[in-house]
């Protein structure tokens, strides 16, 4: 099955922000909004993830970590890392919560669609780190990995919680 880019909606980013900045005093939920409310360019993918579907934010981040995925694209205009899919912040999200993004429709539609192609080119790979990542995270396996990823079994209980709510 094809990935997608998706949307998320602002709101939801923000109640999961402050409900993982009440119980951890930091959150690792990314943000969607510059200060002053000024919206950053955001996309990602959404994978099934441990009974959950999981929005995977894509960043400008251009490092190799190792619970990411660097976008390499090579082409006439581009011939390098071009962003990265962030696995340590994926977080849990509710279908209403989510709008696939036309890439068609967007400005950045060149780009958008190499990022896209590279995506569905190492599909598996990123399904896979989605789920090495979970698993490293809720086992515990590396305490700077816990640290810096979203405490996921605290977004998965706050997404069920809103999904009540809707």
């Amino acid at each position: 099955m094809a990935l997608s880019f998706y949307d998320i909606d602002k709101d939801y980013v923000k109640y999961l922000q402050k409900e993982e900045m009440n119980e951890r005093d930091f959150t690792k939920v990314p943000n969607i909004e510059y200060p002053g409310n000024l919206p950053k360019f955001t996309c990602g993918v959404v994978l099934d993830v441990h009974e959950y579907k999981y929005y995977v934010p894509v960043s400008s981040y251009k490092m190799q970590k190792p619970d990411n995925i660097l976008i390499n694209i090579e082409s006439e205009r581009y011939n390098k890392v071009k962003g990265a899919l962030r696995f340590n912040y994926m977080f849990p999200v509710p279908d209403e919560c989510i709008k696939e993004r036309i890439i068609a429709d967007d400005p950045n539609k060149i780009l958008l669609n190499l990022e896209w192609k590279f995506c569905n080119e190492n599909e598996i790979r990123i399904r896979n780190k989605a789920k090495q990542t979970y698993s490293k995270v809720i086992n515990k396996v590396n305490p700077s990995i816990v640290n810096n990823s979203c405490d996921f079994k605290l977004l998965e209980r706050l997404c069920a919680e809103y999904q009540k709510q809707c």
